[in-house]
């Protein structure tokens, strides 16, 4: 395979954007404006004439340039109108390592898994809304039942009206509470500007959530071709009441019948996973790459 090199500025981006919206396996996080927003300066592999291609975000550290994976960018990987297949991922891999010697990043679930100890399984859930919503209700385990009834029980007032600096700051503070200190404020910027850009391109639609009119849950989805991305935030009071049952439930009904597939964007996590499986969702894989290369002196280094 004869994979190129492409400096941001080399990259053509109606050819890429095109690429990506034609792609088997698109994905909002490749498009181009997602890209701009996380990684302003990303680069790219290209194989023939965007017949495949591959974002690289990547980022300097100690003088050390390195691929890493951006905070709400799920998957990226490989896109392809064909078939990606292991030879593809292997020409695609050798060309990175090539290129950086420290590599955390995540593929796409249409990129085959190779046998190496630095391919790492990871795990969304997925559920197809082309059938209707009685239909997905039969697939709803018992306790997500209960907890749709403790919902109703609580008088939640659900609103699609609201602003993305709400959304951002009750994810925030749910972040804060649970002691998870890795997201910086950076990272919340840039999620702002992707709700925004969602917004304006149409694309994006909020869910609010309201007990005695304070704002517990909110949830933001994302639909880009043919799928829908899920973010969540919840408060204490959210939680205690099962608020965001009550968001996704309510995006189902409204949804149910269409050609779309709803992504709940993981999780790893054992309890968020068994939520998510709830809803009748199955469960996709998709591979993490982390690579380190660097000389010994060198491998100590985190990004």
């Amino acid at each position: 395979m004869e994979i190129k090199y492409l400096k941001h500025n080399q990259i053509d981006k109606q050819k890429w954007d095109s690429a990506i919206e034609n792609a088997q396996n698109g994905l909002a996080y490749a498009l181009s404006w997602y890209l701009d927003i996380v990684s302003p300066n990303w680069d790219a592999l290209i194989f023939g004439d965007y017949e495949m291609v591959m974002p690289l975000i990547h980022k300097k550290k100690y003088g050390i340039t390195y691929l890493y994976q951006p905070i709400f960018t799920q998957q990226t990987g490989i896109f392809s109108n064909i078939k990606i297949t292991t030879n593809h991922v292997e020409g695609f891999i050798k060309s990175i390592s090539e290129n950086f010697e420290f590599i955390e990043i995540y593929l796409n679930s249409s990129n085959p898994g190779l046998n190496y100890n630095f391919f790492i399984p990871r795990n969304t859930q997925l559920i197809n809304l082309s059938k209707n919503y009685d239909e997905l209700v039969l697939k709803y385990a018992k306790s997500l039942k209960l907890n749709l009834q403790k919902v109703n029980e609580s008088g939640l007032i659900i609103k699609q009206k609201g602003e993305s600096h709400s959304f951002i700051e009750l994810m925030k503070n749910m972040f804060k509470a649970k002691h998870i200190r890795e997201i910086r404020k950076s990272d919340y910027e840039n999620l702002k500007n992707i709700i925004d850009a969602s917004l304006n391109k149409n694309l994006g639609q909020f869910y609010f959530g309201y007990l005695n009119e304070e704002l517990c849950a909110a949830a933001f989805f994302l639909k880009c071709m043919n799928r829908v991305i899920l973010y969540t935030a919840m408060n204490e009071k959210g939680r205690d009441n099962s608020a965001m049952f009550g968001l996704i439930d309510k995006y189902l009904q409204e949804n149910s019948g269409k050609d779309l597939i709803f992504d709940f964007a993981g999780s790893n996590i054992p309890g968020v996973k068994y939520r998510n499986m709830g809803f009748g969702a199955t469960n996709e894989t998709y591979f993490a790459i982390k690579l380190n290369n660097l000389p010994v002196p060198f491998k100590w280094f985190k990004r």
